[in-house]
């Protein structure tokens, strides 16, 4: 177990392929006597090969100096690039006396009577080699760098999604607790017992629905309406007759996706931005369309503007576009507010 977590580390496969497909490729002019010479000669190419591989996988590592970024500056890499080199010649060497590989690996040196030139181009051929597994190593490695630069740069933005999705979707009204409650107020002040534990009732279900979906991007169209159907009661419960609102949504769209609380945003922002009074109710529709969800009320503006208007619909559009890539389209046009929200369909993916 401990060699294979070693061949993992130190990525040693590439290594160990090579070994297995390359020996003889360098200095290979005559086969053994035999089998078994061939075989030893096999073995001695082998191990020639993987321990070079071993020594720069250990001590040589371009990762370090891909992330120095100044190739120019001394780096302890260089440092053992040329240690690998220099190593390599008495390395070739010492495993041809230690297999008795002598009449091969040194023939060209024997013809030529150990002469000058043929020790030149001997080494020279040993420290070629050695230079090729090293372009070798740094291919790998700069393909690794690559694969985990690329990685931490999906990290870092689906922490950076996440981070703004989550901010975004906090932004619910902190007001909306303090009306309701002074709703109920006024309920049990009437002494009307049935409809303050009905408004008891779906005041819970709201907010056990946020909790329960508090951890979560996406809930089915279904829900976001079971949700909506009781924060449409608070609502009527609060401004009575002013306030009216109508659902007509296809049941091929129950099943569909959005991002959670989008529904309760628009209403809340119809609400929010719009004059409430029983002589002009303020007419909030939910229905399907081709396109998806729309959502629309009739435009009762107040004199006095509410500070953050479009704060929530820039909410919404934000997590369309950062979860799905699409936006919603917003109209204002004959007297009435729209909101086309795209259907998401259970195959899409999550772009985070």
């Amino acid at each position: 177990m401990r060699g294979f977590n070693f061949i993992k580390r130190y990525n040693l496969l590439p290594g160990i392929v090579l070994a297995i497909l390359f020996p003889g490729v360098f200095v290979f002019d005559k086969p053994g006597k035999d089998i078994y010479g061939t075989v030893l000669l096999f073995f001695t190419f082998c191990s020639f090969i993987l321990l070079l591989w071993i020594y720069n996988a250990v001590f040589v590592d371009f990762t370090q100096l891909l992330r120095h970024n100044n190739y120019l500056r001394f780096h302890p890499v260089y440092r053992n690039i040329f240690i690998s080199l220099l190593l390599s010649v008495p390395l070739y060497f010492l495993l041809g006396i230690i297999f008795r590989q002598q009449h091969v690996l040194f023939s060209s040196l024997i013809e030529s009577n150990f002469s000058a030139k043929a020790w030149f181009y001997a080494i020279l051929r040993i420290v070629l080699f050695d230079a090729g597994l090293l372009v070798v190593k740094f291919i790998i490695d700069n393909n690794k760098e690559k694969q985990r630069y690329k990685l931490e740069n999906e990290i870092l933005k689906n922490e950076k999604l996440k981070a703004v999705h989550e901010s975004l979707r906090q932004q619910v009204d902190p007001h909306f607790l303090f009306n309701s409650l002074n709703t109920l107020q006024s309920l049990v002040k009437q002494g009307n017992t049935d409809s303050s534990l009905d408004f008891i009732k779906e005041l819970a279900f709201v907010y056990r629905y946020m909790l329960k979906q508090r951890d979560k991007e996406l809930v089915p169209v279904g829900e976001e309406l079971e949700f909506l159907k009781s924060y449409i009661y608070l609502l009527k419960i609060r401004f009575g007759d002013a306030f009216r609102a109508t659902i007509a949504v296809n049941q091929d769209h129950i099943s569909s996706k959005m991002p959670v609380h989008t529904l309760q945003l628009l209403a809340e922002n119809a609400v929010k931005h719009n004059a409430v009074d029983k002589q002009k109710p303020l007419l909030l529709e939910i229905r399907s369309v081709n396109q998806g969800l729309v959502v629309s009320n009739n435009l009762l503006p107040k004199q006095q503007q509410t500070q953050g208007a479009g704060i929530g619909l820039q909410n919404i559009n934000r997590r369309y576009a950062l979860l799905f890539g699409k936006e919603i389209c917003i109209t204002n046009q004959d007297g009435f507010f729209k909101v086309i929200l795209p259907i998401i369909d259970n195959h899409e993916t999550v772009n985070n």
